[in-house]
């Protein structure tokens, strides 16, 4: 339990994203599986009735916090997998631009719109059936998609190694995986690939709006300050090698990480910097008095 807590402690939001959804799924499906043994199936039906999210409005209504709680249930190993993987590696991507504060906010900001466009779509379109209770949704998808395309929309002519090899624009990134949506409605899973339409959508116009000095995902405090890393301990061996970099650094070179910090100011704000950009800046400012 105190290696959890440490792990917990030290982890940065996409950790913690990752270590919530493979607790749940692990919580879940265990138990699942010794029932299925027992030829005792019914649990998964009132897991689905009270986690996942409903097509109903109505259910909506009476089962609230599944708004919520569908971001953190998967239907196989697979799916939360692909995930997680997916999670992991558009964290890295965002936060070289942006706060792990901001990806918390536009990750559950981005699940809940697309929570709203697969309500809309089982209860608009013919293909459903006109009985939007039969037909549920759950995963982390939706919420991923948004963080993707906000930081593509954001930074859309910045370049990024595709698989470590092809150099690629964000915005042919952003707009293959809406594509790749798209194409996909048709082959099943279509209130999943709606879903996940509707996460783009909100990265879409949550990185529009950052442009233009709104953050259209700042209501969730609650949520980030859970879900942000807390404080990392360093050790003395760590902040001594970085002071040796810094005055080895050419003065183009600190010149160079001056700009850099100054523009992620500029887009996000003093409080969007970690505490080693915040130290070298006040290092750095400190040589130039000097």
């Amino acid at each position: 339990m105190n290696a959890l807590r440490q792990l917990w402690s030290t982890s940065d939001a996409a950790t913690r994203l990752i270590i919530v959804n493979a607790g749940i799924f692990i919580v879940l499906n265990v138990p699942l599986s010794l029932m299925h043994l027992m030829n005792m199936d019914a649990g998964s039906n009132l897991i689905k009735d009270w986690l996942y999210l409903n097509g109903s409005f109505f259910n909506l209504i009476i089962h609230p916090w599944t708004a919520v709680t569908h971001m953190f249930v998967h239907g196989g190993l697979m799916h939360l997998l692909f995930n997680m993987l997916s999670l992991f590696f558009i964290f890295q991507l965002f936060v070289r631009y942006f706060s792990s504060r901001q990806f918390i906010n536009v990750y559950f900001a981005g699940g809940l719109a697309g929570a709203l466009m697969f309500i809309l779509s089982v209860n608009l379109f013919p293909l459903f059936g006109g009985i939007a209770s039969l037909h549920y949704a759950s995963g982390a998808s939706a919420a991923v998609m948004a963080t993707l395309v906000a930081v593509c929309t954001y930074r859309p002519g910045d370049h990024v190694f595709l698989f470590g090899v092809f150099r690629m624009q964000l915005r042919w990134i952003a707009l293959i995986f809406v594509l790749l949506d798209l194409i996909n409605i048709n082959r099943g899973n279509e209130g999943g690939h709606l879903a996940h339409l509707g996460g783009a959508l909100f990265g879409f116009l949550w990185g529009i709006n950052l442009g233009k000095g709104r953050d259209l995902a700042s209501f969730f405090q609650p949520v980030q300050n859970y879900f942000s890393a807390g404080k990392v301990k360093k050790s003395p061996l760590k902040v001594a090698h970085k002071q040796a970099n810094l005055a080895q650094a050419s003065a183009k070179e600190k010149e160079e990480k001056v700009n850099e910090i100054l523009d992620k100011i500029s887009r996000s704000g003093y409080d969007s910097l970690s505490k080693t950009e915040k130290a070298l800046l006040f290092d750095l400012s400190k040589e130039k008095e000097k």
